[in-house]
């Protein structure tokens, strides 16, 4: 009975020293992607919020404690209530036809056809390309003299167009530029759940006698999802987040009407040097962010599998 004892016990060790060896491998396997996080994450963000309750200048030398008046500022703050309602006006249109077009072009390149890897690797180029270059790009574009699609519409006997120097036309002409070089992205998404949905599912549909079209409402959007969550909150974050066409094309013009929330932080951090005030935005931002998503989730929520 104490040999039988002694010896479980002694089993009991050895697994423990094996899990306990296990266990110190894998975190010293990922010490160092945990370090990176933590130096480059986790302690730039606790400053930000500790810059946030102070009256901070990068040229002054001392911070001042003020507690919560760069939040309450904010309230009084034109400009910044301007850029979340540009932000989320663009997010809305971007997004929108970035998931739309990116649905329809998944359904077209889906079917086996000649050609099929070329037409992928079109769609999917614009992905790959610099923001600064795209951006450069359009600038040329929807340059009201001399653009390319000015030109077009002086051809075709259509009046020229603003587009970046209009207030109403600007924010729409930059959500088409970003739909173009993300689409292509949000569309292998899309590409990927569809082909993860069994055919038999159509194939019992119809002998049913289901429409394409039915069949579409009924199975293939519901099995999407959960690939539509990661297209629309991916692409909600990163409208969100628009700076570099802001910065490379606009400058927050004309009339503010393109001042994004993120361009304004930059602007009141790095031009102003408000650095209060700008991380107190920054996390009235993240807080904003962090709403949306999940109510995202909460309206993209599935339990459907296949």
């Amino acid at each position: 009975m104490e040999i039988g004892q002694a010896l479980r016990k002694r089993r009991i060790l050895g697994i423990s020293k094996l899990r306990l060896h296990d266990y110190i491998n894998g975190y010293l396997f990922i010490a160092p992607a945990l370090l990176g996080i933590l130096i480059f994450g986790v302690v730039p963000l606790v400053y930000a919020l500790y810059i946030s309750f102070h009256d901070y200048h990068i040229l002054k030398p001392q911070m001042q404690y003020v507690g919560l008046k760069n939040y309450n500022a904010l309230l009084e703050d034109s400009v910044f209530r301007k850029s979340i309602v540009n932000t989320s006006y663009y997010a809305l249109l971007q997004v929108s036809l970035q998931t739309i077009v990116a649905l329809g072009l998944a359904l077209l390149i889906q079917r086996k056809v000649k050609g099929l890897a070329l037409f992928r690797a079109a769609f999917y180029l614009p992905v790959v390309i610099s923001v600064v270059v795209a951006s450069t790009l359009w600038r040329i574009i929807y340059a009201s003299e001399g653009g390319l699609l000015n030109s077009i519409l002086l051809s075709l006997g259509l009046p020229r167009q603003p587009l970046l120097l209009s207030t109403t036309q600007a924010i729409p002409a930059l959500a088409i530029m970003m739909t173009w070089k993300w689409v292509g992205f949000s569309m292998l998404i899309f590409l990927a759940g569809l082909q993860a949905i069994p055919e038999d599912y159509y194939e019992a549909a119809q002998m049913d006698g289901a429409s394409g079209w039915r069949s579409f409402l009924h199975i293939t959007l519901p099995l999407l999802r959960r690939p539509g969550l990661y297209v629309v909150a991916t692409s909600t974050i990163n409208a969100y987040k628009l700076f570099t066409p802001i910065y490379v094309i606009t400058q927050g013009g004309p009339e503010q009407s393109t001042t994004t929330t993120i361009f304004y932080i930059f602007r009141t951090a790095f031009r102003w040097y408000n650095m209060g005030s700008a991380s107190a935005m920054a996390f009235v931002f993240l807080l904003i962010l962090v709403v949306l998503t999940a109510f995202q989730f909460t309206i993209f929520r599935s339990e459907v599998e296949y």
